[in-house]
């Protein structure tokens, strides 16, 4: 029915009823009832409605909510920017990935491994897009990796490769999709 539901830790207002009181049964998160993709790290919370805007809430310790500040807690559903044309998100230590609707790919949050894709290892606090590329369709965070693969069948991975997890036969970082 579209509804928002949140359970479990919530010290840092992740589950975004405006506690910080965990939480041992579904609890339902507003009343909204145009949910439509939700995905969760460690203590932030991030889902996209059916009119393609963004929403963030949670722990913002390094700019992982994407609404251009690094500091504080939000312990209800914010709205990132203005666009509305987010189609999916992934996310995971203190990092986000997201496609829009035109092919996109955007990053934000934690950036110590070049996780967000920018060739940079600057964290970010507002999406950023990553390249021109605008035929990006699937992505997964993962922890302090990415991997994504573009509508031609093509995977690409960035971010920490510890023991070989970006797949390309290294053990190097990469800070640009490879």
């Amino acid at each position: 029915d579209g509804t928002l539901w949140a359970w479990g830790d919530n010290g840092t207002g992740s589950l975004g009823d405006n506690t910080t009181i965990d939480k041992n049964t579904p609890t339902q998160i507003g009343t909204d009832s145009n949910w439509v993709q939700v995905c969760a790290n460690f203590n932030s919370s991030y889902a996209i409605k059916s009119d393609g805007t963004l929403w963030a809430w949670g722990s913002n310790s390094q700019g992982q909510l994407g609404i251009g500040t690094s500091n504080s807690s939000y312990r209800v559903p914010t709205q990132v920017g203005t666009d509305s044309n987010w189609q999916s998100i992934s996310s995971s230590d203190n990092f986000c990935l997201a496609l829009k609707t035109d092919g996109t790919l955007w990053s934000w949050g934690r950036n110590s491994y070049g996780q967000l894709g920018d060739n940079t290892t600057v964290n970010k606090i507002l999406p950023t897009q990553i390249g021109t590329d605008a035929n990006w369709q699937s992505i997964s965070a993962g922890h302090s990796h990415s991997l994504a693969i573009k509508s031609n069948g093509t995977l690409w991975a960035w971010g920490w490769n510890g023991n070989g997890r970006l797949g390309d036969g290294t053990n190097t970082n990469r800070t640009v999709p490879t």
